[in-house]
């Protein structure tokens, strides 16, 4: 089974917006403006609450984009050196994608646990990885290429934990400390 196959969490985040690869996302934002809109929110946004087959609610993709949008106009305003101005549209996903495992994790874990298991157990492409366990979804990666931004990602990825441990109702699904 070759890797793309058995990106299980990949394909279910790629599945909420009608698609079943990266590449037919791909195809819809590319060439898309990047940054906020007249509205105020992306115009990515735009696209993904437009695509057929939506399966997460506007209201939740609108938050998870606003906070990507903070996220970014934060880094555009702290890089000096390297100026910044707007994330690439992979890197909008990437970031877009932990905002909701982040949420669904630390909002009801044993939902989302179930959730992931049900589509995993519905796709032959996943008959030979095993059921996962909430220790499982404590591991998150990225697959990205060489000179993709994944270091300028990462430093949005320790916002965004902190911003899950601090205001998800399970923050344990995250980080387990004895101290709590």
């Amino acid at each position: 089974m070759n890797l793309e196959r058995s990106l299980v969490l990949n394909r279910f985040l790629h599945g909420l917006f009608g698609a079943d690869r990266f590449d037919d996302l791909r195809g819809a934002l590319k060439d898309q403006e990047e940054g906020p809109g007249p509205d105020g929110q992306s115009r990515f946004f735009h696209v993904l609450t437009g695509r057929a087959g939506l399966r997460i609610e506007r209201r939740s993709l609108a938050e998870y984009d606003l906070r990507i949008l903070g996220y970014e106009a934060r880094l555009a305003k702290s890089r000096r050196v390297e100026p910044f101005r707007a994330f690439k549209y992979f890197q909008y996903l990437a970031l877009l994608y932990t905002e909701i495992y982040l949420d669904r994790l630390t909002s009801d874990p044993a939902a989302f646990l179930w959730e992931l298991n049900a589509f995993r157990a519905s796709k032959a492409d996943f008959a030979d990885i095993p059921a996962f366990e909430p220790d499982d979804l404590r591991r998150l990666a990225f697959f990205m290429a060489t000179g993709s931004g994944k270091t300028l990602l990462l430093h949005v990825n320790v916002l965004q934990l902190l911003h899950y441990l601090k205001s998800g109702g399970h923050p344990g699904a995250l980080v387990r400390r004895p101290d709590g």
